[in-house]
C-alpha cells in the first residue's frame, strides 16, 4: 500500500487534540496484480478532533468525501464516497459499570459504483460468464451504536444494464432489461433483516427476505447456533438464451423456472418448505449431437431435503424417447472437523430411460433404454446401470479427414484474453476434497447396432460392463461380435465371417479376432486381423494355405497370378495399400463413385495380343447371398451377365447369359 497525506499542525490542549486533513491519497494493490487502486479526497479540509477527560475518550471526524479510482483498462469511472460527521467514544469503566461499550455513529452515501468491479473481490469474472455490465450502483447507510446497534444500509441500481453474450464466440448480444436491483440490510437492537429484489424484462424476477436475531455478549453482537431464522424466496425465470451463460461454450439452455420457499428453524437447523417447478426445459449442443427438449421438473423442499418428484426430458424428434428421474438430496450434519460442502450431501437418484435419443449427429446416432441409479454418501458416489441400445448407427471417420497443419496457430478471442487477465486466484480451502466414484454399468448393444465407415459395414452384438473405482482407470469387460456384414478392401467387398472384439481391461485396446473372406471364388481367401487395436496384426488368409503372392492375387483379381507386368503392378499397389493399413485398392474411388462393389481388369493369358484378350468385370452385391456381375472383353461385342446365389455354405447357384446361356449348381468341398 502506498499513501500520501497532508495535514495542518493542529492544536493541542489539556486532554484534547484538534486539526484538519487537507488531502489524502492512497494506492491499494489488489490480488492478481490488476493494478493500483487509488483513494483520494476532494481537497477540502476534513476536521479531526480527539479528546480525553474523566468520563472517557472520544474521536470525531468531520464531513468529507473521497473518490475510488479503478486501474482496470477501459474503465475511467470512479465511485464517490461521502460521509457526514462521524463520532466515536468509549466511557471509562467503573466499579458499577465494568463492561463498557464503545458508542459511535456514522452516516453517508456511495454513488457511481460499477457492478463490474465485483471481479476484484475474487468472484468469478463477469467476462467468463459472458456478461458485460454498465450498471452503476448507489448506496446509503446510517448506523449508531449506543446501548444497542442500529443500522440501515441500502445498495441499489441507479442506471445501466447487463448485456449477455451468447453463441459459439459469444457474438449474440441480448440486453437483460434490468429495472430494479436492490439489497437492503437492517439491524435494530438484536433483530436483523435483509432483503434482495431483482426485476428485469429478460432475466427474470426474484425476491428474497431473511430475518434472524443476534445476542449481545460483552457489547459485541454474536450470531449463536440456536438463533431463530425466517425467510421467504420467490424466483421466476423466463425461457431466455441467457441461461446459456451457465453452460459450457457451444451449449444452449432454455426453460421456465418458478420457485417458492419459506425458511424457519434456527441457524444450525434451518428448515425450508417450498416447491420448484420448471417447464419447457431444453439443452442443446450441435457439435456434440445433444438435443433434449420438452423437459419438466417438479420438486419440493422439505427441511434439509430436496425431493424430486419428477424430472423428465425428451429426445429430439417424434421418436426421441425420454428419461424420467426421481429421488432426493439431503444436507446433513457431519462430525468431520474439516468438512467440505460435499461432506454434508447425501443423494439418491433413480432414472428410467425409454428409447432416449442420446445423439443426433449424422455420424453418431444412438438411442438407449434401461435404468440408472446414483447414490452419494460420505463423498462416495455409486453409479449403477443396465442399458440397452434400441438403435445405433456409428459412422467411422475417414482416414483422410482434413487436419490443421503444424504451422497453424489458434489464438484466443478477445473475450478469453480479457477473462484470463481479470481472473483472480481462488482460495481453495480444501484442495483434496472430491467425490470418489464407483461405477458399474452394463451396456447391451441390442439388435440394431450398426457400424459403417472405412470400408466396414456390419452390425455389432454383445454386452459390455464398465467398471471404475477410485485410484484406478475405468475398465471394460465383455465380448462384442459382428453379425454378418462386409469389409471393402482392394476394390473388393469381403464378407466378415468372424469378428470378435474382447474387452479385458483397457477401454481403448480390445483384443481383435477378425476374418473377412472374398465371396464367389473357388479358392477361399481373405484378410485376417489379430492382436489389439493399438497393435493390430493384419495378414492374408487362404484355405487351404497358399504362398503370400498367390493369396494376394486371389484376393485382388479373383484368380491365380499370371506373372504379367500389368498384374504385377496391380498386386504391388495392393500390397503397399495393405502394408500402409488403408485397405484402399487402386480402383476404390472409381468403384465408389459408380456405386459398384467390384471393378476389376484382367489381362490375357497365353496370348501375344494382350488387348484383344483382356476383360473388364463389374459387380454389385444386392444382398448377402445374391451377387450379380457383368464381364466383357475389350475386343468383343457382347458381354456375359452372371448371377450368383448362395443356397448354402457348400452350394452356389450360378446363371450366365451372353453368347451362351447356362445354369450351374456348384458344390464346394474343402480339404485342410
Amino acid at each position: 500500500m502506498q499513501w500520501h497525506a497532508q495535514a495542518n499542525g493542529g492544536r493541542v490542549s489539556a486532554g484534547r487534540w484538534s486539526g484538519a486533513l487537507n488531502s489524502l491519497k492512497l494506492g491499494l494493490q489488489t490480488a492478481g496484480n490488476a493494478g493500483t487502486w487509488q483513494v483520494q479526497t476532494d481537497g477540502k479540509p476534513i476536521s479531526l478532533d480527539w479528546r480525553q477527560d474523566g468520563t472517557g475518550q472520544s474521536f470525531a471526524l468531520g464531513n468529507g468525501s473521497a473518490k475510488l479510482i479503478s486501474p482496470l483498462p477501459n474503465d475511467p469511472q470512479a465511485a464517490t464516497l461521502s460521509w457526514q460527521a462521524t463520532g466515536w467514544s468509549v466511557p471509562i469503566a467503573t466499579r458499577l459499570n465494568a463492561n463498557t461499550v464503545a458508542r459511535w455513529q456514522s452516516q453517508g452515501k456511495l454513488t457511481g459504483l460499477p457492478l463490474g468491479w465485483v471481479d476484484v473481490l475474487g468472484f468469478k469474472s463477469l467476462a467468463e460468464l459472458g456478461i458485460d455490465s454498465d450498471m452503476l450502483l448507489d448506496g446509503t447507510w446510517e448506523a449508531t451504536q449506543t446501548d444497542s446497534l442500529k443500522l440501515r444500509a441500502v445498495l441499489e441500481r441507479s442506471s445501466g444494464d447487463l448485456t449477455i453474450r451468447a453463441g459459439e464466440e459469444r457474438q449474440q448480444i441480448q440486453r437483460a432489461g434490468v429495472s430494479l436491483a436492490q439489497l437492503k440490510l437492517s439491524v435494530l437492537a438484536n433483530e436483523v433483516s435483509a432483503s434482495l429484489r431483482w426485476d428485469s424484462a429478460r432475466a427474470g424476477q426474484a425476491q428474497l427476505a431473511l430475518a434472524t436475531r443476534l445476542v449481545n455478549q460483552n457489547g459485541t453482537p454474536v450470531w449463536p447456533d440456536n438463533a431463530p431464522v425466517s425467510g421467504k424466496l420467490q424466483v421466476q425465470m423466463p425461457p431466455i438464451e441467457a441461461w446459456s451463460v451457465l453452460a459450457p461454450p457451444g451449449w444452449r439452455l432454455r426453460g421456465f423456472l418458478d420457485a417458492q420457499a419459506t425458511l424457519t428453524g434456527s441457524r444450525s437447523d434451518p428448515h425450508w418448505r417450498g416447491t420448484m417447478q420448471a417447464k419447457d426445459l431444453a439443452v442443446r449442443s450441435v457439435a456434440d449431437g445433444i438435443d433434449f427438449q420438452q423437459g419438466s421438473l417438479l420438486a419440493r423442499l422439505e427441511g434439509r431435503q430436496l425431493l424430486i418428484d419428477a424430472f423428465t426430458l425428451r429426445g429430439s424428434g417424434k421418436d426421441g424417447g425420454q428419461i424420467t428421474l426421481s429421488g432426493a438430496a439431503e444436507w446433513r450434519a457431519t462430525p468431520k472437523v474439516d468438512a467440505t460442502p460435499i461432506d454434508h450431501v447425501d443423494m439418491q437418484l433413480k432414472a428410467v430411460v425409454q428409447a432416449l435419443r442420446l445423439s443426433t449427429r449424422s455420424d453418431r446416432r444412438l438411442a438407449v433404454s434401461g435404468t440408472l441409479s446414483a447414490d452419494l454418501k460420505d463423498t462416495r458416489l455409486q453409479l449403477r446401470g443396465d442399458l440397452k441400445a434400441d438403435r445405433a448407427t456409428i459412422t467411422l471417420p475417414s482416414e483422410n479427414a482434413p487436419n490443421l497443419g503444424d504451422d497453424v496457430v489458434v489464438r484466443p478471442t478477445r473475450a478469453q484474453i480479457a477473462a484470463a487477465n481479470n481472473l483472480a486466484p481462488v482460495n481453495v480451502k480444501h484442495p483434496g476434497a472430491r467425490v470418489v466414484p464407483e461405477v458399474n454399468i452394463v451396456f447391451d448393444l441390442g439388435t440394431d447396432f450398426q457400424v459403417r465407415g472405412r470400408g466396414l459395414e456390419t452390425r455389432l452384438a454383445g454386452k459390455l460392463e464398465l467398471l471404475a473405482s477410485d485410484g484406478y482407470p475405468p475398465t471394460l469387460t465383455g465380448t462384442v461380435n459382428t453379425v454378418r456384414g462386409n469389409y471393402q478392401a482392394f476394390g473388393q467387398r469381403l464378407n466378415i465371417e468372424q469378428g470378435i472384439l474382447r474387452f479385458v481391461g483397457p477401454v481403448d485396446n480390445p483384443v481383435l479376432d477378425i476374418l473377412a473372406i472374398r465371396p464367389n471364388l473357388t479358392q477361399r481367401v481373405g484378410v485376417q486381423v489379430i492382436g489389439t487395436v493399438l497393435f493390430p496384426v493384419v495378414r492374408l488368409y487362404a484355405e487351404p494355405d497358399l504362398p503370400e503372392a498367390e493369396k494376394l492375387a486371389w484376393l485382388v483379381m479373383g484368380r491365380s497370378a499370371s506373372g504379367s507386368g500389368g498384374e504385377a503392378a496391380l498386386l504391388q499397389q495392393a500390397a503397399m495399400a495393405l502394408l500402409g493399413g488403408s485397405g484402399q485398392g487402386p480402383t476404390r474411388s472409381l468403384t465408389q463413385a459408380l456405386g459398384l462393389d467390384e471393378m476389376s481388369f484382367r489381362g490375357a493369358t497365353g496370348s501375344s495380343d494382350t488387348a484383344s484378350g483382356a476383360t473388364i468385370t463389374l459387380g454389385k452385391r444386392l444382398s448377402n447371398d445374391f451377387y450379380v456381375a457383368y464381364e466383357s472383353g475389350l475386343a468383343g461385342t457382347m458381354g456375359v451377365f452372371s448371377i450368383f446365389y448362395d443356397l448354402s455354405r457348400t452350394l452356389t447357384l450360378r446363371a450366365k447369359t451372353g453368347d451362351q446361356s447356362a445354369v450351374d449348381v456348384i458344390w464346394t468341398r474343402r480339404y485342410d
